[in-house]
Formats: structure tokens, C-alpha cells, sequence
């Protein structure tokens, strides 16, 4: 076994780098890239309608022609950049972890040109095995050598420029031997996508159950049993009544310490400047079980926006740790990846959090993404919280029980209809305080808590090993790749035209190809003399 710019090659192997397999295009260049015109945002309709690829056709291994958009009908279309099969699409441009993504071309609809961001080529499939290139794109290996291609400033926007990609080495089998690895490759791959599909419909189902505990406990189904056997519990409005007038004991301390420290004494109506929340009209709401009533979200805790982030904020005399909507997360608050920016000591004592609290995302690229909830525990105390996150803190009732709820919501999508926006979706405090909550029993609110806890345990069990089978099957398609292109996988014929005759042919045919095209093309720019009429006689 050879080793060649550090990798160990089988027996009749070469290296070359990928412009060496690269084939001639029907205009002669090896490698295309496409153009990014304003289009329309849905898929265009039909096959008689052009069409632009998104980056997201683009997937490790697969290509989804349903990922397009229309092309207005006012431009042009570039037929000289329609995707065919046979083309190898690869990403260049986007953020890291999108930017190098490569997939062959197997079958596709007419009429969809390649975007600004991807590149196009292909190889002589007299020559070589497109699945093979394509494979060995997908190894780890590829993918590191592409990652030091890439340039730009930030991971969030990076290029892989033509002169960069071009020398990535590339191993090369005999031909014949590439077609039994790739043969291999098709079948393992088959009952591994297999297994990995069904585990995925493992996970969607336990997502439907996940909503399903969610909704049992909102709407009392959960606890019908506790009911029966409980009938004297205190109904949810009394507790209602507990919680209003504890609302508003605390807006009138709060009043007064406001008219102390700006040494002022309380005109004789400030009490009157109290809103009352307005009660939901029940009549024209779902009907709930004996002893819960509806309230509104206003009603039974203080809810607010956290502050503008702006340039002014940066960190200088009291920096402070903040809390954005990236931080919330469906597993709890995520604090692996927390920004600062300055917080006074008045500011702090606005914003910062306390256990208990609910925070919400407040703001996100996607409607389904909007009113994700999490919980703030002790170790989240230190934290304040910026405006792309709402925070409610309930009073009297149980954060776990309204937590409980507003995880309903978010699964059932009652936040995401509730969002709107132009690219960023909001989900506005004002809207949200109008919110309808269900309000149960205190002591039912702790037997909905713990239900709900035993049960969503179960849940997070299971979808923790079904993540874990999912990365061991990532792992296992690594390791067929590893073995295939360190010569593992199938036997190797020494009958087999060796690696390096194949390349040497593909070189001269190359050539000859380009030649051809070069020759066809200044047949059809070469001006045409007129034929000389025939001499007549009468």
C-alpha cells in the first residue's frame, strides 16, 4: 500500500486532485457557478416554469429539486446554468457548516438553474464513477480539506473560491473497482437509511406523544381520576381571587416606593390609576373541568420585555450577562454561549432574573420557533434577559404548572399563529398578555406538575437513545466510507486498468473532448461564404 500527500492508498490506486477528473461542459469550461436574481419566494409551479435552486437543495449525499425558487417572469432565464443529471452540485458560500455541502445529481425536474452559491461539474462516465467522487466528498476527510479552502471573516459567511477547490486531492481506484465500492456503498447505505428512517418515525411519534401528555394536562384530561376523588379541592377562582389581589398589593408598593424615592407625596387618586385586567368572556371559550376557570396571561403574573441591545450598551462599568432567544432552547436555558453588555444597578434590578421566572423566545427567523418556553432555575439568577425574550412571573400559582402550559402551546402551534413579521417573527408582550390560560386547582396544578414530569422523563429517555442511534449510525456511514477508500471494502481485481492508466486516459480524451467543442464552436462563428452559382448554358 502506497501513501501519497500523507494518505496510505491499496494497490493500483492514484491521487489526483479533482480538476484532474473534472469533464468538459457543453461550453467547454470544467466548472460552473450560477447567478442569484430576485426571485419570487415559492417553488416555481411547474416543469414549464424556471426555476432557482436554494442552497438547501443541496444535502450531504441527496439533492431536493423542491428546494427552488421561482424565477419572475420579467428576466431571463441562463439555460447554460440548468442542472442535468449527472452534474455534482457542491456549496460555495454560506456558513460553515453549509458551505462545502456536495451531492450528485441522480434525477431532477427541467427548468432549475444553480444559484450564485453552488458550483457545477461532472466526470466522464465512460471514465469514472460520479457516485465515487461524490462518496469520497462525504468522508470526513474531504470535509476537513474543504473546511481549510474556505475563507471569509466570520463562520456565519464563508466562501469557497474556484482557485481554492480545484487542487483537492482526491484518491482514485480502477474504474471497475470504483463500480464495486460504489455498489457496496449503494446496498449498506440502503439498510442504513432504512434504519435511520425508522428511527426518525420513532422520534416524530414520540413528538406527537410529547404534545399529547402536554395537551391532556392543559386541558384536565390528565387529571380526571385526582377529580373524582378530590371533589372538596378550592376552585381555581378563589385562587384567582388570591392572585388579583395580591397583583395589586404589590403595583401599590411598588407606587409608593416610586412617590418615596422622588420624595413626593401620593396625590389622594392614585389608587384609581390601577388597571384592573379584563376577565375573558368565558362563554365564547372551550368549557373546562369542575374547579378551573379562564384568566388571561396579564391576570396572573407580571410580564415583560427585556432591553434593546444597541451599540451603547457595550460592556464598560457594569458588564453583565444577558440572555437572548438563542439561549432558550425545548431541553432548558442554554448557557454554553451567553453575551454581555452593560447593565446599571437600576437596569440590573429591572431585568436581572429570579427563580421561578418563565421566559419565552420572543423573536425568531421561524413562526414555529416563537414562544419556545424554559424555566429559570437557581443557576440563572446572575443572568438578565435581552428583548428577544418575553419574561412572565406568575404569582402564587406554580411556575412548573404554567410552564406546563405554555410548553402546550408552543407544541400545538397556539404561539406560532400567534406571531407575526417580515422575516423575524415577534411574539408581541402586549398580544401575549391577552393570552388565554387555562388556571386549575393550586393542589391539582401539583399533581398536574409531577403526571406531567413522569411522564415527559420517559419521553426524554427514549428520544436521548434514539439521538444516540442516530449519531452511531452517523458514525457507522463514516466508517463504510473509511473502509471503502482504504481499500476494505470490496475485493481488488489485479486484472483492473490501474488508477493511474485511467487517469493518463482521461487526460487525453479530455483534450480531445475540449478540442471538439473548440472546433464546433468556430464552425458556428465562422462566417459563411456564398456559394458560387453554377455556370449555366441555353
Amino acid at each position: 500500500m502506497s501513501e501519497t500527500n500523507g494518505q496510505r492508498l491499496p494497490p493500483g490506486w492514484a491521487m489526483a486532485s479533482i480538476e484532474d477528473l473534472f469533464w468538459p461542459l457543453e461550453d467547454g469550461r470544467t466548472l460552473h457557478q450560477g447567478w442569484s436574481p430576485l426571485c419570487e419566494k415559492t417553488p416555481a409551479p411547474t416543469d414549464a416554469d424556471w426555476g432557482v435552486l436554494k442552497t438547501t437543495a443541496i444535502q450531504a449525499g441527496a439533492f431536493l429539486p423542491q428546494h427552488n425558487k421561482t424565477l419572475p417572469k420579467h428576466l431571463t432565464p441562463r439555460p447554460q446554468t440548468e442542472v442535468k443529471s449527472g452534474d455534482i452540485l457542491i456549496t460555495c458560500a454560506g456558513p460553515r457548516v453549509r458551505c462545502g455541502v456536495a451531492c450528485l445529481v441522480r434525477h431532477t425536474r427541467p427548468r432549475l438553474m444553480m444559484s450564485g452559491k453552488m458550483y457545477r461539474f461532472r466526470v466522464s462516465p465512460d471514465h469514472f464513477d460520479a457516485r465515487f467522487l461524490e462518496a469520497y466528498l462525504l468522508t470526513s476527510r474531504a470535509a476537513a480539506a474543504v473546511d481549510k479552502m474556505k475563507t471569509g471573516g466570520s463562520d456565519s459567511g464563508l466562501n469557497l473560491t474556484h482557485d481554492r477547490f480545484r487542487p483537492l486531492p482526491v484518491p482514485v481506484a480502477p474504474l471497475k473497482e470504483q463500480r464495486r465500492i460504489m455498489d457496496s456503498i449503494d446496498e449498506l447505505f440502503s439498510d442504513l437509511d432504512a434504519g435511520i428512517a425508522t428511527l426518525e418515525r420513532v422520534q416524530t411519534k414520540l413528538k406527537i406523544y410529547r404534545a399529547s401528555v402536554l395537551k391532556a394536562a392543559v386541558d384536565g384530561a390528565l387529571t380526571t381520576n385526582w377529580r373524582r376523588k378530590h371533589p372538596a379541592t378550592e376552585p381555581a377562582s378563589v385562587l384567582l381571587t388570591r392572585i388579583l389581589a395580591e397583583r395589586r398589593r404589590r403595583w401599590e408598593k411598588a407606587q409608593l416606593q416610586k412617590f418615596k424615592d422622588a420624595d413626593k407625596e401620593p396625590p389622594k387618586d392614585w389608587k384609581s390609576k390601577y388597571k384592573e385586567p379584563v376577565a375573558p368572556d368565558a362563554s365564547k371559550l372551550k368549557i373546562l373541568p369542575h374547579g378551573w376557570c379562564w384568566t388571561v396571561a396579564e391576570a396572573i403574573g407580571d410580564i415583560q420585555l427585556g432591553r434593546q441591545r444597541s451599540p451603547k450598551n457595550i460592556s464598560n462599568k457594569y458588564p453583565t450577562k444577558y440572555l437572548r432567544a438563542a439561549n432558550i432552547t425545548e431541553q432548558g436555558i442554554d448557557i454554553s454561549d451567553v453575551l454581555d453588555m452593560e447593565f446599571t444597578p437600576k437596569e440590573l434590578s429591572r431585568y436581572q432574573l429570579k427563580v421561578g421566572d418563565i421566559l419565552l423566545s420572543e423573536a425568531s427567523g421561524s413562526p414555529k420557533q416563537v414562544g419556545k418556553p424554559a424555566i429559570c432555575r437557581e443557576e440563572h439568577t446572575s443572568y438578565c434577559f435581552q428583548n428577544t425574550v418575553i419574561r412572565h412571573q406568575p404569582v402564587i400559582l406554580l411556575s412548573e404548572f404554567l410552564l406546563t402550559i405554555y410548553k402546550s402551546f408552543y407544541a400545538t402551534g397556539v404561539f406560532s399563529k400567534m406571531s407575526a413579521g417580515v422575516g423575524i417573527n415577534h411574539l408581541s408582550a402586549d398580544k401575549f398578555s391577552k393570552l388565554m390560560i387555562p388556571l386549575a386547582p393550586i393542589t391539582e396544578q401539583e399533581v398536574i406538575v409531577e403526571a406531567v414530569e413522569d411522564q415527559l422523563s420517559v419521553i426524554e429517555h427514549l428520544e436521548a437513545d434514539l439521538e444516540a442511534k442516530l449519531k452511531s449510525a452517523q458514525a457507522l456511514r463514516q466508517s463504510i466510507l473509511r473502509h471503502a477508500f482504504a481499500g476494505q471494502l470490496v475485493r481488488q481485481d489485479p486484472n483492473d486498468e490501474s488508477a493511474a492508466e485511467l487517469l493518463k486516459r482521461i487526460t487525453v480524451e479530455r483534450e480531445e473532448r475540449a478540442r471538439q467543442i473548440l472546433a464546433a464552436k468556430h464552425a458556428k462563428t465562422k462566417p459563411q461564404r456564398p456559394r458560387k452559382r453554377a455556370f449555366q448554358t441555353t
